[in-house]
Order: C-alpha cells, then structure tokens, then sequence
C-alpha cells in the first residue's frame, strides 16, 4: 500500500462520518466516533504492515489497535482478507467479522452483526450495502450492491443488488 492509498483510504473513511475538514472536527470525531477511531486503527496497522520497515512501529500499533477494539466490542481482525474504502461502524460494540470475509467499499454496518461462516465459506459484502443492528449474515453468499438487511436479520442465501431483506432467515421485502 502506497502513502497516497493509506491517506485516500483515511480520508474516505472519514467523509463517511463528517464533511468537514478543520482539524478541530477530525480529532472531535476520532474522540466521539468509536467507528471512525477504530477505522484509523486499522488502516494504519495495514499500511505499516505493507513495509517491512516500518513492521518495528507496527508492534505498538497493533496494540494500540487491540486497546481499540476490546474497548469498543469490535471483533474484526487486523488481516480481514478485504475492507473497501468509506467503511463506517455506525455504532460499536458486539461486531464480528470472520477474517476471510470480503467487504466492499462504502459499507455500513451498526452494532450486533455478524459476518461470518457456517463452516463450508464466508460472505461476500459488496459495495454500498447497509446492515442494520442485530444482523447476522452467515455462510458462503453474496449480498449485493445497495442491499439493506434489515435489523435482526439472519442472512444465509444471496442478496439480489439493490434489495431490501428482513426475518430469520431474511426474505426480500423490497427491490429498488
């Protein structure tokens, strides 16, 4: 990961939960977005693991990163196979995502949910999908692009682009 991706990743991150760009404004929200300091975290234990040289620095980041995501209940490792740009943990605590699990860019995702596996693959998020508190999305899918999954919902086959889903197991109760 070059410099310019790590600060294009940040700053994508960042617009995700404020517009404004006075450094008063960032440091208000790494200090009252749980999400957003925990997306910090995270992306730079990505980049300074991309440089062997900076892998010394990268001890005392990750143990920053894991004060981070024990404090706030954010169970995501820090080698998820992929996290897009613009990710928002809207509110914290009880998430989990399994470390293979892909998830696209500008994705949205609120305390509660699991992103895991059933034992036989893990799911694939794609781009700008919303999912609500409570959700768990299980097993070898795709959920697709805009999706919405509804609050306490159990995912477990594919999400068509653009649906909405809710229940257990989730039904589509809305296509856009």
């Amino acid at each position: 990961m070059t410099k310019q991706e790590y600060k294009d990743l940040l700053e994508s991150d960042y617009r995700r939960y404020s517009d404004s760009s006075s450094l008063l404004a960032h440091y208000k929200i790494y200090k009252m977005k749980p999400g957003y300091a925990w997306s910090y975290w995270y992306r730079k234990l990505c980049y300074q693991n991309s440089h062997s040289w900076m892998k010394p620095l990268a001890f005392f980041t990750r143990l920053r990163f894991h004060n981070v995501s024990v404090k706030y209940g954010i169970d995501i490792p820090s080698h998820v196979k992929h996290i897009g740009s613009g990710f928002m943990i809207d509110h914290f605590s009880c998430i989990v995502i399994h470390t293979d699990a892909v998830i696209g860019n500008n994705v949205t995702i609120r305390q509660g949910c699991v992103v895991g596996t059933n034992g036989r693959g893990v799911p694939v998020i794609e781009d700008g999908v919303d999912i609500g508190a409570g959700a768990a999305v299980i097993g070898p899918i795709t959920v697709g692009k805009n999706a919405i999954i509804g609050a306490n919902s159990v995912v477990t086959h594919n999400v068509p682009a653009g649906a909405t889903v809710a229940g257990n197991p989730a039904k589509v109760i809305r296509m856009k």
